[in-house]
This record gives C-alpha cells, structure tokens and sequence, in this order.
C-alpha cells in the first residue's frame, strides 16, 4: 500500500489560495470549507488584505443603472453575469432615487421628492448600510454629486477603504437677485458630519450636470456640464473651481468622463458611428489640451449594423470597461480584450455606474463575527 502523500506547507496554502481568482469569488469560500485552518486562513485579516493587494484593480460586481420608464426615472441594480454569486441587499425603489455616483465601495443616491433631510444618502451595496446626508445648505437644486473616499487625496488605493470616512462632492445652484443662477460646489465630511463652506461659480444655466458621474484624480473632482461643451474641475484642497473645454469632435450630449491609464482626465464619446478616447495632457507651461489616442469602430466592436444611434452611458475604471447603448441593448466593451457582453435591454438606459470591489459569498454576515471589514 503506497503511503498518503506529504501535507502540504501551511505557508504554500496561503500562496495557493492568494492566486484563487476574484472574478471566482466562490472559490474562497469553497477553500474555506476543506477544513478549519483553512477557515481561519481565508477570513484572515492578513490575508484578505495581501488577497486585494496581490489582484490590484477590484473586479466588477455588477451596476447601477438610471433607466427611463414612465416619465420617472427607475433605478435598476444588475449583477454581472461573471459575478452570479454576487447578491446585493434589497435596493428600495419606492422614492425612485437617482444613482449619481458609485465608487470607492458606496452608491450615492439622491432622491429630488425629499425635504432637506434625506436628498441625498450614501449606500453600500454589499451591506446594505444606508447614511443620509443634510441637504447642502446653499444648494437649491442639486445637479450633480460625486463620493469619494476621505483618502483620496493622500493616495489611498481604494483597495480596502470600505467602511472609511468618506467625502461628497455636491454640484448645486442657487438663485441670485438679479434672476441669473450662481453655481455652488460643497463638501460633505462624514468625520466633521457637516458640510463644508461651498465655492461658487457664475455659468448660468449651463451648471446642469450631465447624468453620468464625475471623474475623480487625486485631490481634483471633474463634472460634464450638459449645457455646454465644457467640463468643471473642483479642486479639493484649494477650493478652486475653473473650466476646460471638450474635444472639437466631441458631441456635448453624448460622453463620459473617465480615468485613462496614468489615472489622469480622459472622455470617451460617440461620433459617426465611432468611439472616440481622448486623454487631457497638461504641458510644462500649465497649458492643457485633447489628445486622441484611439478611435474604435463600434459596428466592428458590437458586431451591430447602423450603430449611428449609440451613446455611451458608462465607464468601469480600473479594468477597462465601458457601457454604450444601442438601438437593440446596452453592451459592456472591455477596451482591452475587445470581449463585448450584452447586459441590458432597451429599456431606456440613461447611465450606467458599475459597482467594483472584492467580494465573497455570505462575507457580509461573516463580517461582524469575524470583526473584519467587507473586502
């Protein structure tokens, strides 16, 4: 009778279970069921954070997305089809609130029918946890939002920052006397819990945002204004507040903004039935311009005859992904791979906010017991 072959090193089990692949976030838990030392392995404090830092950018859980349906707007969450296990908590449609942004692990959602409490509430779709936000005092009408984490700026990596204090950058106007509209940018801290003194802009009716979200790069926040071709930039540490033109190809009704390689500005926009990526390049003199660094065909990308009605609706920082809707449904494109994946109908997408992060089945519950964060 051959003898049973040796145990395996416990430290090449941990070498082993960190190259387990997030886009199979089953897989962890299915290792974590062979016996208890690897129970105790896998829920490690220690190891799901070397797990994140090994594997770099979250994967895509899922999105957001804003649809048109019955002259209001009707928020939908969509897992993805890689990650099936993913189930999001209940997602309460009853106000019909607006997903204005989605990132760092929290949804930012605004519901327009609200009093000054409750406009605006932070939600984390792995959890389900739910903080509602004051109404910025200046703010009569809010155009856009953007959340972020609190360590932004100092270089966070965003990799397990869930569950940290978090800031919202609000786009608001407020009316003058003189009749005209005063544009009014504030900063939520969930530390101080108050809103910050705001920075005002005078643009007049172009202060409405586009419904995609904003683009954040380092300390500096980015909205599209829909009203024009121009884009605002908000500086976090300066309070400072300018303008910067969109492409000479660039439609102002049909783009996002996005984060390019270097994690610098970019935009992605549709134009005669082509994808167009553009890069903002600052030179040494602090002189900005748009740079085209590819043009994609879409009726070779979607496979589609006639997408000369296409508009992108969404961007997946990180892995490269963006959404484009069509006249027979919203596609997800990953820009480097070129594999397209149909995820939506044609219900009436209006933008899409893709939910990143690691994740594990049932690790929500696991969490409090374990006096771990969600990953």
């Amino acid at each position: 009778m051959a003898p049973p072959p040796p145990e395996l090193m416990f430290e090449l089990v941990g070498e082993i279970l960190l190259r387990l692949p997030p886009s199979d976030p089953a897989s962890l838990i299915r290792a974590s069921l062979v016996c208890k030392p690897w129970l105790r392995l896998v829920f490690d404090a220690a190891f799901l954070r070397r797990y994140i830092a090994f594997h770099g950018a979250p994967p895509l859980l899922g999105f957001l997305a804003n649809i048109r349906g019955n002259g209001y707007n009707e928020p939908r969450l969509v897992p993805s089809a890689t990650h099936s296990c993913f189930k999001p908590p209940a997602f309460d449609c009853s106000r019909l609130p607006w997903v204005m942004d989605c990132r760092h692990g929290r949804a930012l959602l605004f519901d327009m029918w609200a009093d000054s409490e409750g406009a605006l509430s932070v939600w984390d779709p792995v959890t389900g946890d739910r903080q509602v936000l004051p109404k910025p005092r200046r703010c009569k009408f809010i155009s856009a939002a953007a959340v972020l984490c609190a360590g932004a700026a100092a270089g966070c990596d965003h990799l397990d920052c869930r569950g940290d204090p978090f800031l919202v950058v609000c786009l608001g106007m407020s009316p003058m006397d003189d009749g005209f509209t005063l544009t009014d940018v504030c900063v939520y801290s969930s530390q101080a819990g108050s809103w910050g003194a705001p920075a005002s802009i005078d643009l007049g009716p172009d202060s409405i945002s586009k419904m995609n979200r904003g683009v954040i790069t380092g300390d500096e926040v980015y909205f599209g204004l829909m009203c024009s071709a121009r884009i605002l930039k908000c500086g976090l540490r300066n309070n400072a507040l300018s303008l910067i033109d969109l492409p000479d190809q660039c439609d102002h009704w049909n783009f996002v903004l996005m984060l390019t390689e270097d994690s610098s500005l970019g935009l992605a926009n549709v134009r005669d039935s082509n994808l167009y990526l553009s890069s903002w390049k600052v030179n040494p003199e602090g002189l900005g311009e748009w740079v085209n660094y590819r043009v994609i065909k879409l009726e070779t990308l979607l496979s589609i005859r006639s997408p000369c009605a296409a508009s992108v609706i969404g961007f997946a920082e990180g892995v490269d992904v963006i959404f484009v809707s069509t006249y027979v449904g919203v596609f997800a494109a990953e820009l480097k791979s070129g594999k397209v994946t149909k995820v939506g109908g044609t219900e009436g997408y209006l933008s899409v906010l893709p939910i990143m992060g690691f994740y594990t089945p049932d690790f929500g519950r696991r969490r409090h017991r374990h006096g771990l964060a969600d990953f």
